[in-house]
């Protein structure tokens, strides 16, 4: 039993990454949820290189107030305020690094990716 009988409302700074990106790019899109909560969100998908899909993705973001935060090798990151963050993985060469030096874990260079990611206490790649 809860504490309150009010029905929980969703973040109004979380960004509706599926359904933008289904929008977008097609609903047989299939994006993996690795974490859905309230207060977290961590989502993905790819597809085979197509620099004109990647182009769509980055048009749309820029058009919804999107923020390129930095450059890394094989990665940009792009923020939505704190609370948001949007990895454009598409891997040229051995090793994948945000523009903070992290590394990404990449095992198909084949394939672009994006990546997605809403933390209700802030994005460390955002801040």
């Amino acid at each position: 039993m809860g504490c309150s009988n009010q029905i929980y409302e969703p973040p109004s700074d979380k960004y509706p990454f599926e359904v933008k990106m289904k929008a977008l790019l097609g609903d047989n899109l299939k994006i993996v949820n690795s974490l859905s909560k309230a207060e977290v969100q961590i989502s993905s998908f790819r597809f085979e290189k197509d620099p004109n899909k990647l182009k769509k993705v980055i048009n749309q973001l820029e058009k919804d107030g999107w923020i390129l935060k930095g450059h890394g090798q094989g990665v940009d990151t792009y923020c939505l305020g704190i609370n948001n963050s949007i990895n454009i993985v598409s891997p040229t060469t051995i090793g994948v690094y945000d523009y903070q030096g992290g590394k990404l874990n990449i095992t198909d260079y084949n394939f672009d990716a994006i990546s997605y990611s809403y933390n209700k206490w802030g994005e460390d790649l955002c801040e």
